[in-house]
């Protein structure tokens, strides 16, 4: 089960609970505040017409099933406070770590490699990487060593600093097809919000991406 949908069943039982509760009271609260109302209803009751042993049933079902809602929001609201912290603390792990980000530029501060991958969904007769300057010259092109549908590495060695564009694409019957670019990078710093979906990750050279969309380097 994912954050989105575990924020939807949260915000679902505390939406039913509030509505059934009338005030959000506590579990605590409202057990007191049903008991007096209980005591109250039989010190006050006709005692020529008694209520009906059904409406005590009744109305202890209907006390039962406020106390589940308060339950499940609790415990909700407690496991996306876990998981919230165990994502934090995986990103904040992560720095000085290699990652793949989703990206085609670079700006490498110091001469160093520039180096990523490439995702084949489909078979291709070749594919081809090219590696373009800030002026738009082409610096380096290589063919992958294709060996069917999956990833395929990549690593441009000992370029100058400066900024960098990588394209890449397949050629299947002649006909090229771009492809999508993900270039590797250390985390530098980790950013993070009042949720799991405001962590940003600095990726050297790259810019900063949401912690869905890093691919951890193994």
């Amino acid at each position: 089960m994912n954050i989105n949908t575990l924020n939807q069943n949260a915000n679902t039982a505390s939406a039913e609970t509030d509505s059934i509760t009338g005030n959000g009271a506590s579990a605590e609260e409202m057990s007191t505040m049903f008991l007096e109302l209980l005591v109250a209803q039989i010190s006050n009751q006709n005692p020529l017409q008694p209520m009906d042993g059904t409406e005590y049933v009744s109305q202890l079902a209907e006390f039962s099933n406020v106390e589940s809602l308060q339950s499940i929001k609790q415990n909700t609201s407690n496991s996306l406070d876990y998981m919230n912290s165990m994502m934090v603390l995986e990103a904040t792990n992560m720095v000085g770590e290699s990652v793949d980000v989703q990206a085609n530029s670079v700006a490498l501060e110091s001469d160093g490699d520039i180096d990523g991958m490439v995702n084949l969904s489909t078979p291709a007769d070749s594919v081809t990487v090219q590696l373009y300057n800030s002026d738009g010259e082409l610096v380096e092109e290589m063919n992958l060593p294709y060996s069917g549908v999956g990833s395929l590495r990549f690593k441009f060695d000992n370029q100058d600093a400066g900024g960098y564009a990588v394209r890449a694409y397949s050629t299947t019957d002649g006909i090229p097809v771009q492809l999508d670019t993900w270039l590797s990078g250390e985390v530098e710093r980790v950013s993070v919000g009042e949720s799991s979906q405001d962590i940003l990750l600095q990726v050297d050279g790259l810019g900063n991406f949401a912690l869905s969309e890093i691919n951890h380097l193994a």
